[in-house]
C-alpha cells in the first residue's frame, strides 16, 4: 500500500469586525452576561449597573482533513446469462462450449469472468480541536481571507491566548482512515493507496469581554466569534499558556505513526513527505 501525506498547515481566520465594532456588540449584549430565563428576568441588572473590567483576544482551533483511498483489483465471478430463445442449447464463447442450464421458460448459461475493478472512498471533516465536535460553519469560514503561519508560537503574540487542540492530528487522521480505508472482494489486488489530502490546523478569532455586577459581586462572560459576529455566553476567561505552541505539538502525523491505522503504513509512506519535511527544517 502507498501512502502519501499531506503538507501539514496552519492558518489563522482573519477577523471581518473592527475592534470597535465588536466591543459594542458585547456592550450592547452585557446583560445576557448573568444569564437568560426566567430567574435571569426576575433579577435583571439596569446597563448603568453593569461594567467592563477586562477582555480577551482568543484564537480557537479546528481542524480540516480530507483524504481519498484507491482500490484496483480483480476478481473471478460466475454470471448468468439467459439464452436469446427457447430454443438456444448452448454457447460457444473464445472457443469454450457453455451447455445450458433448464429453467423455467428457457435456458441460462452460467460463465465464469474475470472482473476488472477500481472502488475510490474519499472523505472530508471538520473538527472542534478542542471537543472533537463537528464544526458547522467550518466551510464559510475557510471561503474568508486567512493568513498562512509558519510558526505556532507566533500566534501567542499581543496577549492573544492561542488555546492548544485537545484532539491531535493523529487523532482526526484516524478518523478519517476510518471513513475511506473499506474492505473490497477482490483475488486480487493490483494497487492499493491512501491520499492524505489536506491535514490543516485552523484558528479562528474569538473576543470575551467580562463585565461585573456592582454591587452584587457578580461576574459575567459574553464572547463574539469576530468573524461571524456571532455572540454567546461564556463562563471564563482563560489564562496563559504555560507551554508555547509548536509544530511537534500540533502536528503528530508521521512515517511512524501512520502504521497506527494503515497497515504497513510506516515503511509505504512516499518520500515526498520526509523531504517536505527536510525543508521546513
Amino acid at each position: 500500500m502507498d501512502v502519501t501525506l499531506a503538507d501539514e498547515k496552519l492558518f489563522v481566520i482573519e477577523e471581518r469586525l473592527t475592534i470597535d465594532e465588536i466591543q459594542q456588540r458585547a456592550m450592547d449584549r452585557r446583560l445576557q452576561a448573568f444569564g437568560s430565563g426566567l430567574g435571569a428576568f426576575l433579577q435583571r441588572p439596569k446597563p448603568e449597573e453593569v461594567t467592563l473590567v477586562a477582555k480577551q483576544r482568543r484564537l480557537e482551533p479546528f481542524w480540516h482533513v480530507a483524504g481519498r483511498a484507491v482500490y484496483i483489483y480483480e476478481r473471478n465471478r460466475d454470471y448468468n446469462i439467459p439464452a436469446s430463445s427457447a430454443d438456444v442449447e448452448a454457447l460457444t464463447l473464445n472457443g469454450t462450449r457453455y451447455e445450458g442450464l433448464a429453467a423455467p421458460g428457457q435456458r441460462s448459461f452460467r460463465i465464469t469472468a474475470r472482473e476488472h475493478c477500481r472502488a475510490e472512498f474519499a472523505s472530508e471533516t471538520f473538527i472542534d480541536g478542542v471537543t472533537g465536535a463537528p464544526v458547522a460553519d467550518a466551510a464559510a469560514l475557510m471561503a474568508g481571507p486567512r493568513s498562512e503561519v509558519a510558526d505556532p508560537a507566533s500566534l501567542s503574540a499581543n496577549d492573544t491566548i492561542a488555546v492548544p487542540p485537545e484532539h491531535r492530528a493523529s487523532y482526526v487522521v484516524r478518523q478519517l482512515m476510518s471513513e475511506i480505508m473499506k474492505p473490497v472482494q477482490a483475488d486480487q489486488m493490483l494497487e492499493e493507496s491512501v491520499t492524505l489530502d489536506a491535514t490543516d490546523l485552523f484558528y479562528r478569532p474569538v473576543w470575551a469581554f467580562e463585565f461585573t455586577w456592582q454591587g452584587k459581586g457578580k461576574q459575567g462572560i459574553v464572547e463574539i466569534d469576530s468573524v461571524t459576529g456571532q455572540t454567546r455566553q461564556g463562563k471564563a476567561l482563560v489564562g496563559q499558556m504555560k507551554s508555547m505552541l509548536s509544530r511537534d505539538l500540533l502536528f503528530d502525523v508521521g512515517a511512524d505513526t501512520v502504521g497506527l491505522f494503515v497497515p504497513g503504513g510506516s515503511i509505504a509512506v512516499k518520500l515526498a513527505k520526509a523531504a517536505i519535511d527536510k525543508n521546513k527544517n
